[in-house]
């Protein structure tokens, strides 16, 4: 059995360890037992142990860095994602945030799993010891960040039980889980579309050519999704609007402690990984800022976070206004992250060559 046939079989494993341990975290905020929630964690430690050797044998099998195609970032995405949400796990009561959080984990390195291809050599380009640099740096931002935004979710959820408005906890749900099915089937639909591929003469660059019919598959992968969100959002929001539900959750201050927190160390890491990228792409391109898709995206959702940090240190927002900027934060992350790879072209682009 050959190093990449083992790094698969690992990957697998990890992927299902992750959906069991996100049904038993969910299982712990219905139930409330201590027993449930120890086993989930007891298997997203091993999930997470299988899942850094997967990755170790990739890098050995590679010979770089697994962070060179959408894969292995997402991949690495994933991981981080479980790394910081046991961290807070183990200083903060915020076992409840498992019941989004590793989920996400689990969405994250499965959806990365189906661009799973065999160890490549690298671009030109990508050969540089600033990759696993500044892709390490960025991705471990990103599971701060969506730690983040399973303390805000929640902090929303538990405020709104509080106040027994038990009718916004259903519209919070729905929200969520349509907004997630909608970007799952847009990336669905995006996946049966085939657009033709033309180079620019100039920029050397590969972008892509939809036609109409590629539009109905997306939208309609879009849509499908929404309905899917919907329906899954509703029948979470009827649990999660019962009165005894805010006994389960964290306190407010619990909550709005980790969200915060989550932000203050991812900021200042996305603002190192966003200096690393550039100092790379002088070495690499010859400039150290070219307003690539990718770059635009990553500036406006650092400008993002760091109107969070404002508003919060100098204005004194707390509470509910920070846990929706938390959540819209995983949004602007999810584009700036896949949205850009999957529908827009450049040179951050894993879908294009050498990107």
């Amino acid at each position: 059995m050959d190093v990449s046939t083992i790094e698969q079989i690992l990957i697998v494993a990890t992927v299902i360890t992750y959906l069991v341990s996100g049904s038993i975290y969910i299982w712990f905020l219905i139930s409330r037992s201590d027993k449930a929630v120890r086993l989930a964690t007891m298997l997203l430690y091993l999930a997470l142990l299988t899942h850094t050797v997967a990755l170790g044998l990739r890098w050995a099998d590679s010979g770089h860095a697994p962070m060179a195609n959408l894969y292995e970032s997402l991949s690495l995405f994933g991981w981080g994602i479980v790394f910081f949400f046991l961290i807070a796990q183990r200083f903060y009561p915020v076992q409840a945030a498992g019941a989004v959080v590793v989920p996400t984990a689990f969405l994250v390195t499965s959806v990365g799993y189906v661009f799973y291809t065999g160890p490549e050599p690298l671009a030109p380009a990508l050969q540089s010891y600033w990759l696993w640099v500044h892709v390490t740096i960025a991705m471990l931002s990103y599971g701060l960040f969506a730690l983040s935004f399973g303390a805000g979710f929640f902090y929303i959820v538990q405020e709104y039980l509080l106040k027994k408005h038990y009718k916004n906890v259903m519209y919070t749900f729905v929200l969520l889980l349509s907004t997630l099915g909608l970007v799952l089937g847009l990336w669905a639909g995006s996946k049966l579309a085939n657009p033709a591929k033309v180079m620019d003469p100039v920029t050397r660059l590969t972008s892509n050519v939809y036609a109409a019919s590629d539009y109905i598959k997306i939208i309609g992968g879009g849509v499908v999704g929404l309905l899917i969100g919907m329906v899954l959002g509703y029948f979470a929001g009827k649990g999660g609007s019962k009165p005894g539900f805010a006994k389960r959750l964290p306190s407010l201050d619990v909550l709005d402690e980790v969200s915060y927190r989550g932000i203050a160390f991812g900021f200042p890491l996305l603002t190192i990984g966003i200096i690393t990228g550039a100092i790379w792409a002088d070495q690499a391109w010859g400039r150290w800022w070219g307003w690539d898709p990718k770059e635009t995206w990553s500036l406006i959702t650092w400008l993002f976070y760091g109107g969070y940090l404002h508003t919060r240190l100098t204005m004194g927002w707390r509470g509910r206004h920070s846990a929706i900027l938390a959540v819209i934060g995983l949004i602007m992350v999810l584009i700036t992250y896949l949205g850009v790879n999957l529908f827009l072209s450049g040179l951050h682009s894993y879908a294009a060559p050498g990107g």
